[in-house]
């Protein structure tokens, strides 16, 4: 059985910016959170709990007061007890797709706002943005949307993910995650699907642009010293020379032992036979990440 990751007071305070004080003061004045206790006295906070808390501090930067805020978490929390998951999700999945054939920027910003507040962090991303991506590619190979509607709806979700990572609070001695689309990549979502979920980990982030230049993950890996490399692409192209930049990328990470690197993405599809792999990692989803670094 996986034991559940629990965090201290302090650092659920490094994590969210928020003071012990305040977060104590949360937890007795408004009922938020419900940190279990251990024989000593002192709590122990869940990642649902840290989770609570950020979107409290989300609300609160939107203008609702404390009050308001732990009010409307507590009957999002009543509806999603009431209502299956299933249906709740695909009436988001529904209400995503009709914003985005309309190009309704707007709308779709403010529904994944309200998905990630109502169903958590995790199942907001696995069973609402990968669905929405996946629906948004069959719309488009079937030409019943046109490349507008698909930029739209790509842009939209790379700029939520881009408000998640600023209001995340990460704590400058944490160690950094460095997120890099490979070279001739262009495609930034799967990263960020993979870097927010390392920040609740109490983990920084650096979020390289896509396709990167030449030896610019290399240069980039020297100056930061992070502990983790997660490189990702979805095509062919970065396989290009017979992957000769991806060879280049897996000598250098012979270089570095102190740092793990890993790749993810549709492109290990098209992975050249030829071409292995014996200093970056192969991985599917950020788990395999973390699961890899304590085993």
């Amino acid at each position: 059985m996986t034991k559940k990751i629990t965090y201290s007071i302090q650092q659920v305070s490094n994590m969210t910016g928020l003071s012990k004080q305040v977060i104590r003061k949360w937890e007795d004045r408004y009922g938020i959170i419900s940190p279990e206790r251990l024989e000593n006295g002192y709590r122990i906070y869940r990642q649902e709990e840290v989770e609570i808390l950020q979107k409290v501090i989300a609300l609160t930067k939107d203008g609702q007061s404390v009050k308001q805020a732990a009010i409307l978490l507590k009957q999002n929390s009543e509806e999603a007890a009431k209502e299956e998951a299933e249906p709740k999700t695909k009436q988001f999945l529904d209400s995503l797709v009709e914003a985005g054939r309309i190009a309704n920027d707007r709308d779709i910003f403010h529904l994944l706002e309200q998905a990630h507040y109502l169903f958590g962090l995790e199942p907001f991303l696995k069973e609402i943005v990968t669905p929405f991506l996946e629906r948004i590619n069959q719309l488009l190979r079937k030409k019943e949307w046109g490349a507008h509607q698909e930029a739209i709806c790509s842009q939209t979700v790379r700029d939520f993910f881009i408000t998640m990572r600023h209001r995340f609070h990460v704590a400058d001695s944490s160690p950094l995650v460095l997120g890099s689309c490979l070279p001739n990549e262009r495609d930034e979502i799967p990263l960020y699907i993979q870097l927010i979920p390392s920040m609740v980990r109490n983990y920084r982030t650096l979020m390289l642009g896509p396709s990167p230049a030449s030896n610019t993950i290399e240069s980039t890996v020297r100056l930061t010293n992070p502990r983790i490399v997660l490189l990702s692409g979805t095509t062919d192209a970065v396989w290009k020379d017979n992957g000769a930049e991806i060879r280049m990328l897996d000598a250098f990470a012979h270089s570095m032992p102190d740092i793990h690197f890993f790749i993810s993405g549709d492109c290990l599809k098209y992975r050249p036979r030829s071409l292995k792999l014996n200093h970056i990692k192969e991985i599917h989803s950020i788990e395999d990440v973390f699961s890899s670094l304590s085993s």
